[in-house]
């Protein structure tokens, strides 16, 4: 992965898939499965481990865990 494409990525997680995750989380109270699930599916994304470790975080702090 080159910077620029970490850079975008970064990006678009914070200003588009982040609130979007959290929308969904809060409508659905689903696991952190279905939420990686979810994000590769909407926003046409490969499961990473950069977006898995980014989507746990956002999960954890959703869930207060």
């Amino acid at each position: 992965m080159t910077n620029n494409l970490t850079a975008s990525m970064v990006h678009q997680f914070d200003l588009d898939i982040a609130p979007a995750l959290r929308e969904y989380m809060c409508s659905n109270m689903t696991d952190l499965n279905d939420c990686v699930d979810w994000v590769c599916d909407v926003f046409s994304v490969n499961a990473s481990d950069w977006l898995i470790d980014r989507i746990a975080d956002e999960f954890e702090e959703f869930f207060g865990m």
